[in-house]
């Protein structure tokens, strides 16, 4: 990353003395040199994420909402960094054709979806992993190639820079979080992709190459609205066709793998 202002130092994991800084340009504030990274992913899904099922419940419905209006064209998705699995097997169960993709995690729940080397999707979603991120531009660059859209799901900084340093979402704790966004700096990376940022202002966003409603967006931040809406995107469910899938596979001695087929795709 590039030199910018000290603006805070938290205790990591207990023990790491973490130093945040902030881009004088865009907002963008970064952990210096997060030597612990290997300690903090020795389990992939932090203890401390309590709301991890709430969350993908949520993510599930806004999904679904905008894959019936907003993301209307796309028939083939990635979950990149998916986890378990859950997302995406709750997005089929949907009737959508989502896949998974994950470097550091087993996937459980969606065995036998997983990406595959050369494919090319109409949407990759990246929820809670950005600000994971040690440089997050070849990422971001790497998730385009996959798809013209890019949806997201991270925080965005609090508005009053002083809050920082108290701010829930660094969890240093954990020690996993060490990259945090502002709307601008969403904004500089759309702009080196030739992409648009639709926001909502506060945890969902989308790069792509013509801009959303952002109403429509902050209507889905509330659980409760996008809940509501999710019907807008059902299609028939997968769940019988995929247990078909599995079934002939196993009938014909196929593993069914339940981490990427190629390595290197990770």
């Amino acid at each position: 990353m590039a030199h910018g202002a000290v603006c805070g130092t938290r205790l990591v994991l207990g023990k790491h003395v973490a130093t945040y800084r902030r881009c004088g340009e865009c907002g963008y504030v970064w952990v210096e040199a997060p030597h612990w990274l290997e300690e903090a992913y020795s389990h992939a899904i932090a203890a401390l994420d309590t709301g991890i099922v709430v969350r993908n419940l949520w993510l599930a419905d806004a999904c679904c909402a905008l894959l019936g209006t907003s993301l209307r064209g796309v028939q083939r998705l990635l979950d990149f960094g998916g986890g378990t699995g859950l997302l995406v097997r709750m997005l089929r169960d949907r009737g959508h054709d989502a896949r998974w993709l994950d470097a550091y995690c087993e996937n459980q729940l969606a065995p036998g979806f997983e990406a595959r080397a050369g494919d090319t999707y109409d949407l990759v979603t990246a929820f809670e992993l950005v600000e994971h991120l040690p440089d997050p531009m070849p990422v971001f660059r790497r998730l385009h190639a996959l798809a013209p859209r890019i949806l997201i799901a991270t925080e965005l900084q609090p508005e009053d820079p002083a809050c920082l340093m108290d701010w829930w979402y660094l969890a240093p704790e954990a020690g996993q979080h060490i990259g945090f966004f502002t709307r601008r700096s969403l904004e500089r990376v759309a702009e080196q992709l030739g992409l648009v940022l639709s926001s909502n202002g506060r945890n969902l966003h989308i790069l792509a190459p013509a801009a959303v409603s952002e109403t429509w967006l902050g209507m889905l931040r509330k659980p409760a609205m996008a809940r509501r809406w999710a019907w807008l995107g059902r299609r028939k469910a997968l769940t019988h066709r995929d247990a078909d899938e599995m079934l002939r596979a196993l009938q014909a001695g196929r593993a069914v793998s339940q981490t990427s087929s190629n390595d290197s795709f990770n």
